[in-house]
């Protein structure tokens, strides 16, 4: 009787702790959907909306929410090679759930959210943990080389173009797997941290390397995506959307996206706010003018909230199709 009841507490306990977590992020996660509203209704340029071309905003869209899988199954293969077993519906659900906390300010909310999510499906907490940050890091690290070797050849401020190149040597030091296991192998051996040996020996070449592939594919979408947003905002600013040439224009967005999640990414704000759209404001006003550059730095990032909101919806329902929803 006596057990059954403490069980039941720590059942509520749980369920209460997960509903502040969760309302917390959903706060902050409508506050960034509103700044960007207003944004746009600041904007030099009105948005007129008979002028939006809304089959490639639509496309934008999806390609948004694809940006989101490659890096999901870098994911989940770094659990399965730490050896944390858990259906992949239920790491698909907590991957996408683990973007609401990234518009908490400090962004430690994206990994409980992740974390908290797994271990409820019996997955261990340190694995877990590491397993975020080296999916976060790499796909962060990939970015910035991706967007520092692109933006070279593109009309960009010179101290910008030399800000990136001065990034790379940190990025490859990032992606090389020996300082992740020297660094993981210290805090598995601390009482605080400890874990299996074999957590920290499965961080090895094919690791990063599989990571690293899967990233670049997600940057690769993610371009893709702002890329359908300037072709949706053609009708704004005809000459200079619509007249540049596909590959290069293409190339841009990818740097401007990637390089931007960098900035986001180092800010430590909430989403990101203000400094990734700026550095992919600079990075696009070497295609359009201005206006058009902000306008869709904000529509962007619309989009991919849209696209985020989907994903977390879609894997929630995939979760249910196959029963798996319920704690271990």
């Amino acid at each position: 009787m006596l057990v059954d009841r403490v069980r039941s507490r720590r059942v509520w306990a749980s369920l209460a702790l997960r509903l502040v977590i969760l309302t917390l992020a959903l706060f902050f996660f409508g506050l960034a959907i509103r700044r960007a509203g207003l944004e746009l209704s600041k904007s030099e340029v009105p948005l007129d909306w008979k002028s939006v071309r809304w089959s490639y905003w639509v496309l934008s869209v999806v390609f948004g929410a694809l940006a989101l899988i490659p890096p999901c199954l870098a994911w989940q293969s770094i659990l399965r090679d730490f050896g944390q077993s858990v259906h992949w519906a239920n790491s698909m659900y907590a991957y996408f759930l683990g973007h609401f906390g990234k518009y908490v300010p400090g962004k430690a909310m994206a990994v409980i959210l992740r974390v908290g999510e797994l271990h409820r499906h019996g997955v261990m907490v340190r694995p877990a943990i590491v397993s975020v940050f080296i999916e976060t890091l790499t796909c962060i690290a990939t970015g910035a080389i991706l967007g520092a070797v692109l933006i070279q050849s593109m009309a960009v401020p010179r101290w910008m173009q030399l800000s990136a190149l001065a990034g790379i040597p940190m990025a490859f030091l990032v992606l090389w797997p020996r300082p992740f296991r020297w660094i993981v192998g210290r805090i598995a051996r601390s009482r605080i941290g400890s874990m299996s040996a074999s957590v920290v020996q499965a961080i090895d070449g094919p690791l990063m390397g599989r990571t690293v592939a899967w990233s670049l594919l997600g940057w690769l979408f993610q371009g893709t995506s702002l890329w359908f947003v300037l072709q949706s905002l053609g009708g704004l600013h005809a000459e200079s959307v619509i007249g540049l040439t596909v590959w290069h224009s293409w190339l841009v967005c990818i740097a401007s996206m990637s390089l931007g999640a960098l900035a986001g990414f180092l800010s430590m704000l909430p989403g990101g706010a203000l400094a990734r759209e700026l550095a992919s404001i600079w990075i696009l006003l070497s295609i359009v003018p201005e206006p058009i550059a902000l306008i869709a730095t904000v529509v962007v990032r619309i989009t991919s909230i849209i696209a985020e909101v989907s994903m977390i919806a879609l894997s929630k329902w995939i979760q249910y199709r196959h029963g798996v929803w319920k704690s271990a």
